[in-house]
Order: structure tokens, then C-alpha cells, then sequence
């Protein structure tokens, strides 16, 4: 009963999970198409906010920075007054200039100026209160005397005078269309920021003017904290101070930029005309999105009390629409856990369709009642089946149990009989295989023994061929003993005439030795002719030139002697050389001669060696002929062993062949009737089952009412 109630509560708990998610589903189409339109709406309305913001704050930085310059036009104007003078218009010097500027000093207008100079060409600086000072590297004194500008306005810098923070306020001198000079008039930094005064924007933002390097010159509320949130951006945000730049660059920008805190800031910068400043205004746009931003929230609490109202709308159309099929579970509720009584129909009227699936339920059950009607004949038809199927599967299974037993006694006779061939087969086969391992041993010894006698001839044909070498041997070394006897002696004659020419060559060294002599006496006979002619004076002049040839060919013959005493010493090295080579080749002619002795005595004790070896030789050809002969008669009584052992051999392998014949046939029978027996064994298995399985049906057919 508790198990029956739990059910229960799950499917209802079902039931509700459909009505769950066709809830959600409705509830997820409204809510998205409210997104979209939030989004929508959203976007479009700040896309239109921004470009009346843009459009409205462009008309008024433009509107102020031309106020600025309308301010900017009377301190030039102001300065007409010098520039149009009579002492520019008359041929003046500096000090005229500057005496008239001085001496005028009280028509200066105290509002607009706190001193007015003149600049001259140099770079000069004469204020017309008494100062004077050198201005030639700064910017406006550039601008008008090396680029030729008629006015210029710097930024804001520390005067050379007072040393306050001014900006100079400065009008070309022209003389005859040429630059002579011009009249500078100081300003202090906060007459410019009157102008800013009158902005209010409010909780909006605020305004500031910038000078050309992006210096805060005035701010509409606080100057130094615009100069710190500005000074945070150039450290800290590269982004947003490239923004800063491309705004001081251009006359006219519109750009995004991120300050300290976070907030996004929508710049607005204009130039103020006459002068390198930039009119910038700082917006946040959170401000300026603010009314897009209410209607964001204004929609999306709508949005929710929209959808909130559709889905209860909703729920409760779907839940008078499927009341009806509650009617329709509870039926189908109850013949699945009451008694199964398949007479029972749903009474619903309804032309929707619900009522036609009613009408097809009821279809349904009328079909089904139908068929249990059917299936529980055959019930009873199929259990008789089952009794008589099971007696002839109890039949069978019990002959093919016989016929298998029948098989295996078969099957182990004809293994013994397989077993006694194979040893049969195995014997015969080791025969053959002796008999041709004997046919092979016989055939490798015939081949020996072939082999041998061809190697003993040939053995004794290369004895022959060495003893003849042999006999050659000697008689070359003989001949060679005789040569080496007859080198020795050539040798040693050789010797002889060298030493004669080395006894000849020593005289030639006397000789040369005297010659020289000879030519230093003459040398000295000549020198004192010399001495004597030069005594006689005229008489000896003849004397004296037959006194120089002398000597000449003195110093000639010396010259040649010592030559000669080179070469010669030159011939008796070398002759010393070949008498020392020719001992040496003499001594290696007599070695010479002793090795052929003794190697031609090896040679005579090798044939006489050659000569006993050949008769051995030819006592063992003999003998190899006579094996050979042997087992040839050996091996052609083995090959007829062979032949019979084959015919015995092919007759046990028809027989193994037959046996193994047999036994796969009884192996066949024995795993057909096998396999059989285990058909049977499922088939009566099968009728265990279907027998079950009929039972089975009958306990379920039996629980429907009919």
C-alpha cells in the first residue's frame, strides 16, 4: 500500500514537471524578447543622447572659446593705441621709443595691463616702468621678429620683471610695412579665466583652459585638482593621454579618456583663436548616459511585471486545458494497478483533443481486450505442446548418449591400432634414415679418397716441380758464387787505382804548393822593380810598366794556384770517400759470397729431400686406388638397401594414411554426435524455459478481466 502511494506521488510529481517546463518555455520567450527590446531601446537611446550631447557641447565650447577670443581681440586692441603712435611713424631710435612709451605711461589701461614694453630688434626689453631686460629667447619675441607674425599670445610664463606667472600680450611695430619692433603688455594668468567663470555644468563635468604643452591655465571650478587629475593621466593611462594630445593638436577634437577613479570622461576641446590655447570641457558619461540608464531600469521593471503577468496568465489557460487528461491518467492509473479489467472505458465528452485521444484510449482498450481474449486460448494449447515436446527431447537425448558411448570405445581402439603403425612408421623411417646416412658416409669417403689420389698426384707433380726448381737453384747459386768471386776481385783492383790516384793527387797538392811560391817571389820581385824605376825617374818609366805586368801576373798565378789548391783538396775528399765506400762494398762482396755458399748447401739438402718424398707419394696413390675400389662395392650394396627399405616405407605410410583416415572419420562421428547431444541438452533446456516463460504468460493473461 505505502509502495503503491509512493507512486503515486511521483507521478504527479511528473505531471507537474510538464506543467513546470511549458511555463518555463512561455516565461523564457518573454523574457527574451524584453532583453531585446531593453537592448534596444538602450542602445538607441543612448546612441541619440550621445549625438545630441556631442552636437549641443560642441555649439558651446565653440561658443566660449570664441568669448575667450573676443577677450583676447581687446587686449589687442589695447595695444592700437601704441602700435598706431607718431613716435613708430617718424623715423625714431629705441631711446625716443622708449622715452615716449615712459612718458605716457599713465594712458596704459590699468585693467588690461600691468606694464606695457617695447621689444626692439635686439631682443631688448624696455617696460614703461622703468625695467629693462633681455627677452630674445623667448617665444613671442621668435614668432614676431624671426617668423613675422603681426600678434602673438604666449603661454603663460614666469616675467623677467615681476616674476610672476603672465602671458604676453604682444602687437608687431611696422615701419614702411617693415617689423621694427613690438609692444608686449603683461597680463596676469587669471584675467583669462573670467571667462570660465560663467560655465556651470553643473554635477555634468567642468571646463578648463589649456595652454599649447597641455598646462592647465583656468579651470570653471578648481584649477590645481584639473592639474593633478591631469598629471595622474600622463604617468598612469598612455591611452587616454594619447587622447590628451590628439586634442591639443587638432582645433577641433571629441574624445574619450579615463580619470583617476575609473570613470569613463568625454572630452570637448575647441582652439581659442589668436592664441595656441585649447577650450577643453571633461563630461561624465554616466551623466550623460543617466536618462538612457533610467529608461534601462524603467523598462526592465516592466519587463518583469510583464512577464510575471503572462506566465500566471498562462498557467492557468494550461491548467483548464489539461484538467481534462487528469481523467485520462487516473483511468489508466487504475487498470494498470487494479485488477486488469480491460471492460472498463473513459466517459469524456469533449470536441478537442483531449476528447479524441479519450476516444483513441478507449480504441485502445477495446484492441487489447481483444487480444488476452486470444492469447489466453492459446495459453492451454501451448502448455499440451510443451508436455509432448519435452518427452520426445527426453527420447532423443538418451539414444544419442548410447551412440556416443558406442563411438568413443571405436574411436579408443582405433587409437591403439594408430599408435603401433606410427612406432612401425618410426622404426622403418630410422632404417632409411641409417641406411642413407651410410650411403652418404660412403659417398663422402669415395669422394675422399678421389679426392686424395687426385691430390696425391698432384702432390708429386709439384715434388717434381720443386726438385727441378730446386736443381735450377744451384746451379744459380753456383754461378752466383763464381760472380761474387770475380766482384771481389774488381773490387779490390778498383781500390788499388784509387789509392794511386789519391798518392798522385797529394803530389799535384806539393806542386801547387811550390807554384804558389814561386808567384810570391815574383810578386816581391816585382814591387821592388817598381821601387827602383820610380828611383830612376824618366829612365825608369819602361822598367816600371814591365814591373807592373809582372806583378800583375803574379797576383794571377797566385790567384790560380789557390784555386787549383781548392780543387785539389775537393778530388782527395772524394777519392778519400770512394776508398772508404770501396772497403765497405768489398767486406759486402765477401758476405755476399758466404750466404750463396751456405744457401746453396739448403738447396742440395732440400733435393735430396724431394727425391725420398716423391716415392712415398707414389706408395700412397696406390693405396688410395685400392680404397677406392673398396667403396665403390660398399656403396652399390647400400643404394639396394635403400630401394627396399623405400617399398617397405611406402607401404607403412598407405597404412598410417588409412589408420589416420579411420580415426578423423571417428573424431567427425564423435563431435557430430557431441554436438547433437548438446543440441538436445539446449532443446530440453528450451522447453524448460518455454514452459516457464508459458506459465509466466498464463499468471499475466489471467490477471485481465475479459
Amino acid at each position: 500500500m505505502k509502495l503503491r502511494k509512493t507512486e503515486n506521488q511521483q507521478e504527479k510529481k511528473k505531471g507537474g514537471r510538464l506543467f513546470l517546463l511549458i511555463g518555463s518555455f512561455i516565461a523564457g520567450i518573454v523574457v527574451f524578447f524584453n532583453v531585446v527590446q531593453i537592448r534596444f531601446v538602450t542602445k538607441t537611446t543612448k546612441e541619440e543622447i550621445r549625438k545630441t550631447t556631442e552636437f549641443e557641447y560642441t555649439q558651446f565650447v565653440e561658443t566660449y572659446a570664441n568669448l575667450e577670443k573676443n577677450v583676447v581681440e581687446k587686449y589687442f586692441a589695447a595695444l592700437d593705441y601704441y602700435c598706431n603712435s607718431d613716435v613708430i611713424k617718424e623715423n625714431a631710435s629705441t631711446e625716443e621709443i622708449v622715452s615716449w612709451l615712459r612718458d605716457h605711461e599713465q594712458n596704459r589701461n590699468k585693467d588690461f595691463f600691468d606694464y606695457v614694453a617695447w621689444v626692439d630688434k635686439d631682443g631688448l626689453y624696455y617696460s614703461d616702468i622703468g625695467t629693462q631686460t633681455i627677452v630674445s629667447d623667448r617665444d613671442y619675441f621668435k614668432e614676431i621678429m624671426q617668423n613675422g607674425a603681426d600678434s602673438y599670445i604666449d603661454n603663460p610664463v614666469p616675467s623677467k620683471v615681476s616674476w610672476k606667472t603672465v602671458v604676453h600680450v604682444c602687437r608687431a611695430a611696422k615701419r614702411n610695412g617693415e617689423t621694427i619692433g613690438f609692444f608686449c603688455g603683461n597680463v596676469e594668468e587669471s584675467n583669462f579665466a573670467k571667462v570660465l567663470e560663467d560655465i556651470n555644468l553643473g554635477s555634468i563635468g567642468e571646463a578648463g583652459l589649456f595652454s599649447s604643452i597641455g598646462k592647465v591655465i583656468a579651470s570653471n571650478l578648481n584649477s590645481e585638482r584639473l592639474k593633478e587629475e591631469v598629471d595622474y593621466i600622463r604617468k598612469n593611462d598612455p591611452a587616454s593621454y594619447s587622447v590628451f594630445q590628439t586634442a591639443w593638436a587638432n582645433d577641433s577634437h571629441i574624445g574619450t579618456i579615463k580619470n583617476s577613479s575609473g570613470e569613463n570622461i568625454v572630452i570637448f576641446s575647441k582652439i581659442v583663436k589668436h592664441t595656441p590655447w585649447k577650450i577643453m570641457l571633461f563630461l561624465k558619461e554616466t551623466e550623460i548616459n543617466a536618462t538612457a540608464t533610467a529608461i534601462f531600469y524603467k523598462l526592465l521593471i516592466c519587463g518583469i511585471i510583464i512577464t510575471v503577468v503572462i506566465v500566471l496568465f498562462a498557467g492557468f489557460i494550461m491548467y483548464k486545458q489539461i484538467k481534462p487528461l487528469r481523467v485520462v491518467e487516473n483511468t489508466i492509473r487504475g487498470i494498470a494497478t487494479g485488477d486488469a479489467d480491460l471492460t472498463q472505458r473513459i466517459k469524456l465528452k469533449s470536441n478537442n483533443e483531449i476528447g479524441r485521444v479519450v476516444d483513441g484510449f478507449n480504441k485502445f482498450s477495446e484492441k487489447l481486450h481483444v487480444i488476452v481474449s486470444t492469447m489466453k486460448q492459446s495459453k492451454d494449447e501451448l502448455v499440451e505442446v510443451d508436455e509432448l515436446l519435452q518427452n520426445s527431447t527426453e527420447d532423443t537425448v538418451a539414444a544419442i548418449t548410447q551412440i556416443i558411448s558406442n563411438i568413443q570405445s571405436m574411436d579408443k581402439q582405433i587409437g591403439v591400432q594408430s599408435e603401433s603403425v606410427h612406432e612401425t612408421a618410426g622404426a622403418v623411417n630410422e632404417i632409411a634414415s641409417n641406411i642413407e646416412s651410410l650411403n652418404r658416409m660412403i659417398e663422402s669417403q669415395s669422394a675422399a679418397v678421389t679426392q686424395a689420389s687426385a691430390s696425391v698426384e698432384e702432390m708429386i707433380g709439384n715434388i717434381n716441380s720443386v726438385n727441378n726448381s730446386v736443381q735450377r737453384m744451384a746451379h744459380t747459386f753456383h754461378e752466383l758464387e763464381e760472380k761474387a768471386a770475380t766482384g771481389i776481385q774488381k773490387n779490390n783492383d778498383v781500390t788499388a787505382k784509387i789509392e794511386e790516384i789519391q798518392a798522385e793527387s797529394q803530389a799535384l797538392r806539393e806542386a801547387n804548393v811550390v807554384i804558389n811560391g814561386i808567384a810570391e817571389q815574383t810578386n816581391l820581385l816585382a814591387m821592388n822593380a817598381a821601387i827602383e824605376a820610380a828611383h830612376a825617374g824618366e829612365a825608369g818609366k819602361g822598367f816600371s810598366v814591365v814591373a807592373d805586368e809582372i806583378r800583375k801576373l803574379s797576383e794571377d798565378s797566385g790567384s790560380q794556384s789557390q784555386t787549383i789548391g781548392n780543387q785539389l783538396d775537393k778530388i782527395i775528399n772524394s777519392i778519400e770517400q770512394m776508398v772508404d765506400a770501396s772497403g765497405i762494398a768489398s767486406d759486402a762482396f765477401n758476405d755476399v759470397a758466404q750466404e750463396i755458399n751456405l744457401t746453396n748447401n739448403l738447396v742440395q739438402e732440400i733435393s735430396n729431400a724431394m727425391i725420398e718424398q716423391n716415392e712415398g707419394s707414389k706408395q700412397i696413390a696406390v693405396a688410395l686406388n685400392s680404397m677406392n675400389d673398396t667403396s665403390n662395392e660398399v656403396k652399390t650394396a647400400s643404394l639396394e638397401m635403400a630401394e627396399g627399405n623405400k617399398a617397405i616405407l611406402d607401404e607403412i605410410k598407405n597404412l598410417q594414411e588409412a589408420t589416420f583416415s579411420i580415426k578423423d572419420g571417428m573424431g567427425e562421428m564423435s563431435s557430430g554426435a557431441r554436438k547433437i547431444n548438446e543440441t538436445g541438452a539446449a532443446l530440453s533446456e528450451l522447453t524448460n524455459r518455454m514452459k516457464t516463460s508459458i506459465k509466466q504468460i498464463g499468471v499475466q493473461v489471467d490477471q485481465f478481466k475479459v
